[in-house]
């Protein structure tokens, strides 16, 4: 079915930035790259789609002058011209996720590790970032082999985890990017097409693939700062919560929880878990006004009156404020009893009535 370039443009508007127009047009490796980058580099991508996009729905639909010169150079066998826009795209993804694959990993692994350990380290980050490059490498009708880019990523490999390891992502990208330049070349233009399911799943096991490196980074190398300014680093902070007494008391409550609802059914759970939520606001105003749920309108009065002369601003001149605020929580605390007192009594004279007229007819 011929694609829209209209649909494209409001996809392009709405979601953009995630290449929502991209899996539109079935370029699901740059709707990748826009989601995974904020929209291809921080909106460049995506900007620069909005001249681009009549060439992207004619390569889909099969016209246009693009098209054509496409065709005649796959026809003739001829290598795709060289793109710097590509070039610097491969560059960029393969520094990200190389960056991103170094920052995932310990620090202690690069420091401390073995010989083993470090090796292995350096793998994970040469093959990241080598393909991040393979990713930009096979958008649209062009595509490289990843062992061809791989090749070409092992020199600078080798050499820069040897001398300046913190670098070697920048070089990485810059080798693989070279071994694109020189072994890309046009996709056959008849591919089986994959179904909608394969493509929605393959996004998502990618984007988890991205949410789980971030985490990593964020659980070895993130930190937290006590009150007292002292550093801890977020997997320790992690693991002394799961030890902590408030989730350990936690975990008892779901365990009780979970038991109680065996016992008396999930519908009760249910009603107990809205009830604790407040909705209302009356448990905050009882709390507030120090009555009982079952307290008369005269005790609430009462109350509310006492308290009210106790913390009225004119009485406190030094901490004005704070007896200001306090004043109009106590304020707010009574209409709320108040107008739920008078509800439950209307719903009851209600009820009292409806039972009368029942009685009385029959």
């Amino acid at each position: 079915m011929a694609k829209s370039i209209v649909l494209t443009y409001i996809l392009w508007l709405i979601g953009g930035f995630f290449g929502l127009h991209h899996f539109y047009l079935r370029r699901d490796r740059q709707a990748f790259v826009w989601w995974a980058t904020c929209g291809g580099i921080f909106g460049l991508g995506w900007f620069r789609d909005l001249w681009r996009i009549p060439d992207y729905v004619g390569y889909a639909n099969g016209y246009g002058d693009k098209f054509q010169v496409v065709e005649n150079r796959r026809r003739n066998n001829l290598k795709p011209i060289f793109n710097v826009v590509r070039f610097g795209g491969e560059m960029a993804l393969g520094m990200y996720f190389g960056f991103m694959a170094m920052c995932a990993i310990p620090e202690e692994v690069y420091q401390e590790g073995s010989a083993a350990q470090k090796a292995l380290c350096y793998g994970i980050v040469t093959m990241a970032t080598t393909i991040g490059v393979y990713v930009v490498s096979n958008i649209g009708e062009e595509t490289t082999e990843l062992g061809d880019i791989l090749t070409y990523a092992s020199v600078p490999a080798i050499f820069m985890f040897t001398k300046a390891p913190e670098n070697a992502p920048t070089w990485i990208a810059v080798g693989a990017a070279i071994g694109c330049m020189y072994k890309n070349k046009y996709k056959p233009r008849s591919q089986p097409k994959s179904g909608l399911c394969r493509r929605l799943t393959m996004l998502t096991l990618s984007g988890m693939l991205i949410f789980a490196v971030w985490g990593s980074f964020l659980y070895h190398n993130a930190s937290v700062t006590t009150k007292d300014g002292e550093t801890i680093k977020l997997r320790d902070s992690i693991d002394n919560f799961f030890t902590s007494p408030a989730w350990l008391q936690f975990k008892k409550n779901l365990w009780e929880l979970y038991d109680y609802g065996q016992t008396h059914g999930w519908d009760k759970v249910w009603q107990q878990f809205v009830e604790s939520l407040d909705p209302t606001g009356e448990a905050n105003a009882l709390q507030v006004l120090g009555v009982d749920k079952n307290a008369s309108q005269e005790e609430i009065t009462k109350r509310y009156r006492k308290l009210a002369r106790e913390w009225h601003p004119d009485r406190h001149k030094e901490n004005k404020e704070e007896a200001q605020e306090k004043f109009m929580e106590i304020q707010k605390a009574y209409e709320t009893l108040s107008t739920i007192k008078k509800k439950r009594e209307r719903k009851s004279s209600q009820k009292r009535s409806n039972a009368d007229d029942f009685d009385h007819r029959f």
